[in-house]
């Protein structure tokens, strides 16, 4: 009696479609790596800080008593925005968080004002239950910028 596997013809016929999927996953990775390059800027003591990162991460601790700017955009990444070492800067900091599959967290100091007008689509923008919200972004100490999209941010 002879018996017929089907497991190595499917595996034949699974493998093209696999190697193209890490093939398109070692694109994206190379042309966030390329992007990330080109467009970050500052680094933690900077007045000025932008990240950009695609399926990986990041840590921000920004020192500088004369923050003003923070930017992140992450695609398939997460990243961490961490403002507990400062204090309340005059005229508050902006922080833009873009996020695409992916998240990033925002830690505030106690204390800290927050407005947000961020938006989430098929994703959200959430302040913890502690956090001191803001009605309007010009007594905010920290204004919260940007989208995110099949991810989300957090306050």
């Amino acid at each position: 009696m002879r018996t017929t596997s089907r497991t190595p013809s499917r595996l034949r016929r699974a493998r093209p479609w696999i190697g193209l999927a890490f093939a398109v996953q070692g694109a994206v990775a190379v042309t966030g790596l390329v992007w990330s390059l080109r467009a970050d800027e500052g680094d933690d003591g900077s007045s000025v800080i932008r990240r950009v990162r695609v399926m990986g991460g990041t840590q921000l601790r920004p020192h500088n008593p004369a923050l003003s700017q923070v930017g992140l955009d992450v695609v398939m990444a997460g990243g961490e925005v961490d403002l507990t070492g400062l204090a309340p800067v005059p005229g508050g900091v902006d922080v833009t968080v873009r996020a695409v599959m992916g998240g990033a967290a925002v830690r505030v100091p106690p204390g800290w004002r927050v407005w947000s007008g961020a938006r989430g689509v098929a994703g959200g923008i959430g302040l913890q239950p502690g956090v001191q919200r803001a009605d309007d972004p010009g007594s905010a100490d920290l204004r919260l910028h940007g989208w995110a999209v099949m991810g989300g941010v957090g306050v």
